[in-house]
């Protein structure tokens, strides 16, 4: 069995899991990109969940044809509260993609 710390699919759904508004979307637990895109883009997703998912979506294949569209740093940003800004920073202190 693959070390949990290694494994890029849990690596990801623990990075997911460290921002709140992806606790409860469909494809973080068990770990599945295609279904949190489509969520993503399915119109049910607030503004804050998208920024989320799309950065997650980024971290998993940053060149990705995501239908969520592409993370942009920025609004994310302006969007985030303060534990979701913190978990970004958490992630951009050791960047590491799946």
């Amino acid at each position: 069995m693959a070390d949990l710390e290694s494994d890029p699919a849990n690596r990801v759904r623990l990075l997911a899991q460290s921002f709140p508004s992806l606790w409860n979307a469909p494809g973080i637990r068990p770990w599945d990109a295609l279904t949190l895109d489509a969520w993503a883009s399915s119109g049910t997703a607030s503004h804050g969940e998208l920024c989320t998912a799309r950065f997650i979506l980024a971290v998993w294949d940053s060149d990705g044809e995501w239908r969520c569209g592409k993370f942009d740093v920025m609004n994310a940003l302006r969007v985030w509260d303060d534990i979701h800004r913190q978990a970004f920073i958490n992630w951009a202190t050791d960047p590491w993609w799946a």
